[in-house]
């Protein structure tokens, strides 16, 4: 007997979405991804100050063609130091202790703003390390998703800012708010029980049987999938959201490209 309307409790995009103008952003954002796992701010980024970063992405894949790719493993995961393939087109990752403002000086302002850092104190905790990871991801590749609905490895706080007008055909950003406890647990019982990066499940709903499923999440995959939601929106919006988040990035189709450049930011000192 099932007890209820399905669609009790739905969330929606317009209850993830918060405006970019806001005085008390960080605290917003902060509020927004405790209790859902994600928080959209659309058009964050306009006119000069995306153009900007638009003209730097291109101009550092401009300059590293022709130099080696790293492949993705035999398994597809990518696991490149700087330039490497992934599933759909190519990708730049730079640390941030490698004099990130000389390389790239206009990502480097956008993505150590203090509110930002507000974000990761508060959500994270202290000490938490700010955008350690800052990586260029350029799709181009059509697929049936550039990447499908997983969580991360390690837990961490992303920000990631589209480069291009995103809809359900070049790759939009899904999410299934809610999941992030459920996750969390999941993940740190499989690194206690496996303690092998390559062995924790992190595709959900394809490595875990219904009854795995059902008992991590409460709910059979076919309703929790039901419950996703798809980020359309204009170049320049912003994504923050907590990777035990179950998500993905969608659909690429023929003659679409899909650029953004995103962040990870991770509980405790990491150099």
């Amino acid at each position: 007997m099932i007890i209820g309307e399905r669609s009790s409790g739905r969330v929606g995009i317009s209850d993830l979405t918060i405006g970019g103008a806001s005085d008390d952003l960080a605290e917003e954002i902060v509020g927004m991804v405790k209790s859902f796992g994600v928080a959209f701010v659309p058009g964050w980024l306009t006119g000069g100050a995306l153009a900007s970063l638009q003209e730097e992405f291109d101009g550092a894949f401009a300059a590293v063609a022709g130099h080696e790719i790293e492949p993705l493993t035999s398994t597809g995961k990518d696991i490149s130091k700087r330039y490497g393939q992934t599933r759909t087109g190519l990708h730049l990752k730079y640390h941030h202790g490698e004099d990130l403002g000389k390389v790239l000086p206009r990502a480097c302002e956008i993505f150590t703003q203090e509110w930002m850092a507000s974000v990761a104190a508060l959500y994270l905790g202290k000490p938490c390390t700010l955008n350690r990871h800052l990586v260029l991801c350029d799709d181009f590749k059509p697929n049936d998703e550039i990447m499908p609905y997983h969580y991360d490895e390690m837990g961490t706080l992303k920000f990631l800012v589209y480069l291009d007008d995103v809809d359900r055909e070049n790759g939009a950003f899904h999410a299934i708010p809610g999941t992030t406890q459920s996750t969390r647990r999941l993940r740190e019982r499989d690194w206690l029980r496996l303690d092998d990066v390559e062995k924790i499940r992190v595709d959900v709903f394809d490595s875990l049987s219904q009854d795995t499923f059902y008992a991590a999440y409460g709910q059979r995959k076919s309703f929790l999938l039901s419950r996703a939601i798809a980020f359309e929106a204009p170049a320049g919006s912003l994504l923050v959201f907590d990777t035990d988040t179950v998500h993905r990035a969608g659909t690429l189709v023929e003659g679409r490209r899909r650029r953004v450049v995103r962040s990870s930011s991770y509980r405790g000192y990491w150099p």
